[in-house]
């Protein structure tokens, strides 16, 4: 299966259609991804797995995990596709995971997938690789299975490892649900191969179906737990996607297994984020997830581009006064190029020679004082635009894609409908700090010093590439634009 999958890209991935393919966002060669996994940096290389269709531009289908390596986080190499489901375990699926280097080894541990005839299973699974390249599934797969979940724990819902190690032992999370609740289990190990069932992590009613894509960092002081919650509930202006990625700060006991925790925050604010994975080296953490979301209208699929999905820009994550902070990840500047820089005053629509483009980035400071709002329309261009705008008076800023090039249908249950996100947030003196990055279909803004972000995609002709400012009153202006140019392995 392996072997065929990797001919079939080699064949195929010249045949897709590249008009909505980000410069520096990874995406697939060819078919359909969703979740990263796997986030590791071994043997002097970053590499990301990722949940992978090479055959189709859909999600039906079993899973496969593609691969790709990088330097820098910026650009990427692709590899052969590293897992197949070829086990009778994983039959209908190699589900996403994380991995863990040991020695000069790497291992990777996946949920494999059984859904057929009326029954479904999800197991916890390792491979192995001594080059980062060729994969051999352990031999006693699963790791984890139904035997070791506590009465109650639903063998369906039962998925995404998250490895780590910690005080001489391995550590397992594994996101499932039980009647009435979501919750995640933890399991420790002292080899990587024994696994028992350690606790009930965390666990909660009212908190969404079940808790997908767990992670545990440790900041020290604090310690942080993400998931992505399916059906998570709306709260204000919060979570307003049916899918939400969460997380929240609180102190872990390992040795009973437990873990108190503060609110609920969003990770995201945006429309398309999703899936979540953090990476702990050198200690540096760094987050990527999937730039998209569930029950939703995939563009580039409905085209036959030929491919559909992709990452979004790596994150720097830091704590600051109990505050989660989100930073592109420097290596991004490498690749800026064809810098302009404005300093204006500004009243009512202007737009500004060189700032324009579709794969740039924009710094800016916005001083308030003497204005209500202020909007920066970016893939502008005849009828279409997309808004991202602050509102003084009420404290919100709001993304907004209404009017851009296609519309993006959304589940049903979704109160976002898939077109509009509000965030509350409160400005320091007046001054409102925005980082945008536009790349050929996608939006990502960091506000302030990363406090907020907001992840979302945008589908607009390929001559919608104005950017254009507007201020109800005067705002004082000062912004630098970039281009950024990568050539993608």
């Amino acid at each position: 299966m392996l072997e065929n999958a990797n001919r079939y890209i080699e064949e195929n991935a010249s045949e897709t259609d590249s008009s909505y393919r980000g410069e520096y966002h990874f995406t697939p060669q060819i078919g359909w991804i969703n979740d990263p996994n796997g986030f590791t940096y071994y043997k002097g290389e970053y590499h990301i797995f990722y949940q992978y269709n090479p055959y189709g531009s859909t999600n039906a289908g079993a899973m496969y995990w593609g691969h790709a390596t990088s330097k820098d986080l910026i650009r990427w190499t692709h590899l052969p596709v590293a897992l197949a489901p070829d086990r009778s375990y994983d039959a209908d699926g190699c589900w996403s995971g994380s991995a863990i280097v040991v020695g000069e080894r790497l291992y990777l541990f996946y949920t494999g997938h059984y859904d057929r005839g009326g029954t479904r299973v999800q197991t916890q699974n390792m491979a192995y690789s001594d080059d980062g390249i060729h994969f051999t599934k352990y031999e006693n797969n699963p790791v984890i299975g139904p035997e070791q979940l506590p009465e109650g724990t639903s063998a369906a819902d039962f998925r995404d490892p998250f490895v780590w190690a910690q005080d001489g032992k391995y550590y397992i999370l594994v996101g499932t649900m039980e009647t009435g609740a979501a919750k995640v289990q933890l399991y420790e190990s002292d080899d990587l191969f024994s696994w028992r069932y350690k606790s009930d992590f965390l666990r909660s009613t009212n908190a969404g179906y079940c808790w997908e894509c767990p992670n545990f960092v440790d900041f020290g002081q604090t310690q942080l737990f993400a998931f992505s919650g399916v059906d998570f509930p709306a709260s204000g202006d919060a979570f307003q996607n049916y899918d939400s990625a969460v997380y929240a700060l609180g102190h872990a006991d390992l040795a009973s297994g437990t873990m108190e925790t503060g609110p609920f925050y969003e990770l995201d604010a945006g429309l398309d984020f999703y899936a979540e994975q953090i990476l702990v080296h050198g200690g540096e953490k760094i987050m990527t997830a999937w730039m998209n979301m569930w029950g939703r209208s995939y563009v580039t699929s409905e085209l036959g581009h030929g491919w559909s999905g992709s990452l979004i820009l790596p994150r720097l994550l830091t704590v600051r006064d109990g505050k989660l902070l989100q930073q592109p990840v420097p290596a991004i500047s490498a690749y800026y190029t064809d810098e302009v820089r404005v300093e204006d005053t500004l009243s009512g629509t202007r737009e500004y020679e060189g700032v324009e483009g579709t794969s740039v980035r924009i710094k800016l400071t916005a001083d308030m004082t003497s204005s209500e709002k202020f909007t920066v329309s970016v893939f502008c261009g005849g009828d279409v635009r997309t808004d991202i705008t602050y509102d003084k008076r009420r404290g919100v800023v709001t993304f907004d894609r209404s009017e851009s090039g296609i519309a993006i249908a959304s589940d049903p249950r979704e109160a976002s409908r898939a077109r509009l996100r509000s965030a509350q947030y409160e400005l320091d003196g007046n001054v409102l700090t925005m980082e945008i990055f536009l790349d050929k279909s996608s939006v990502e803004v960091f506000f302030g010093e990363g406090e907020l972000t907001m992840t979302s995609l945008s589908y607009n002709p390929a001559e919608a590439s104005a950017i254009r400012f507007v201020s109800e009153g005067e705002t004082v202006l000062r912004l630098e634009k970039q281009t950024i140019r990568v050539q993608q392995g």
